[in-house]
């Protein structure tokens, strides 16, 4: 396979795994600013996406998320080679559900949460591994009821 051919390939499966979750974000919350400075930033992260009206429609992206707590909201990237159809998302607190404590196989540990979309077609859940990333979300949702 020439390197052209690995890259479209590369580029199609890419497109592909943002059609489970990330499209349906991306179409409400496509950010149009970088997170300011002062942003908890969490890199290289383990998260799955599923949308809410799709129990198979479940992605994992291992290694590759980048997540960022800022007053502003939820910002959500992936790495640069993962890109392709994974536009940079800033999700307004309003939009992000309580954190879930779940414990899965052999042990381990998950903080789940749903991002509603506006339109009110369903949702996306978002399962994360980071215990100190699921701290800031809550964190950050708690400030945003207290209206700060």
């Amino acid at each position: 396979m020439s390197l052209l051919g690995f890259a479209a390939f590369w580029a199609v499966i890419s497109w592909l795994l943002a059609l489970n979750g990330w499209r349906q974000l991306a179409q409400h919350f496509r950010a149009s600013t970088t997170p300011p400075e002062n942003a908890a930033t969490f890199r290289m992260l383990t998260a799955s996406l599923r949308r809410t009206d799709d129990i198979s429609s479940k992605v994992d992206y291992r290694g590759v998320l980048t997540l960022c707590c800022s007053p502003a909201g939820l910002g959500l990237a992936v790495l640069f080679p993962f890109r392709i159809g994974h536009p940079p998302l800033l999700v307004p607190w309003s939009a992000v559900g309580p954190v879930q404590l779940e414990t899965g196989w052999f042990g381990n540990t998950y903080f789940t949460f749903t991002v509603g979309l506006p339109d009110e077609t369903g949702g996306v859940e978002i399962r994360l591994m980071n215990m100190a990333a699921a701290e800031q979300v809550e964190a950050h949702q708690q400030l945003q009821q207290l209206g700060r």
